[in-house]
């Protein structure tokens, strides 16, 4: 065998993985979009967010937050870059499972030139079935999920988490194994 078809075998291969690899991820995502209960909360959960309607969102907050639920927390914080909200209507499901979900969606568009327009404009969910219907919850530590990995692969751009008992909480950008991100940030 020589180097060129060595090297052609080698490439062949890795393109097959990463063909079934990304395929996997989206049929995982198709498949936990399959909920439509899911992904109806979800959209109702951003737009609340998206409009400042703190009345809207409580229904769809876990009982415990939904109380101390205040409008202050559906914004970033002033200190940080500045955004605009730009919500395009779209759900996206991260990761699901019968009882836990993420789901993400384009929220922020960010006012000036010097941040990406992929930095900082996602909001995430994090989100429990409950009595049947799915609310927003607060991920700790273990729902979190953290998909970074030390040896990279993918470049994912820092999002926002909604914490109902913080507000919104952000997590930087980081490299991982996975396609998609499906990590939310703590919310303590």
């Amino acid at each position: 065998m020589t180097l060129s078809s060595r090297l052609l075998a080698l490439g062949t291969t890795a393109i097959i993985a990463i063909a079934i690899a990304v395929s996997a991820s989206l049929l995982r995502g198709q498949e936990a979009a399959a909920d439509p209960a899911l992904t109806a909360a979800a959209q109702k959960a951003f737009k609340a967010i998206a409009d400042g309607d703190v009345e809207a969102l409580k229904p769809l907050v876990e009982k415990k937050y939904a109380k101390k639920l205040t409008a202050d927390e559906l914004r970033p914080p002033q200190t940080g870059p500045k955004l605009t909200v730009a919500y395009d209507g779209n759900v996206r499901v991260m990761r699901a499972d019968e009882r836990k979900a993420v789901a993400q969606a384009n929220m922020f568009t960010p006012s000036s030139n010097d941040i990406p327009k992929g930095e900082a404009s996602k909001l995430t969910l994090f989100m429990v079935k409950e009595k049947g219907g799915w609310v927003v919850d607060a991920p700790g530590k273990k729902e979190a999920d953290d998909d970074a990995t030390i040896k990279g692969g993918w470049y994912h751009p820092g999002a926002f988490t909604f914490c109902p008992n913080q507000g919104l909480e952000f997590l930087g950008n980081h490299f991982s194994n996975k396609l998609n991100c499906q990590s939310t940030a703590v919310c303590r």
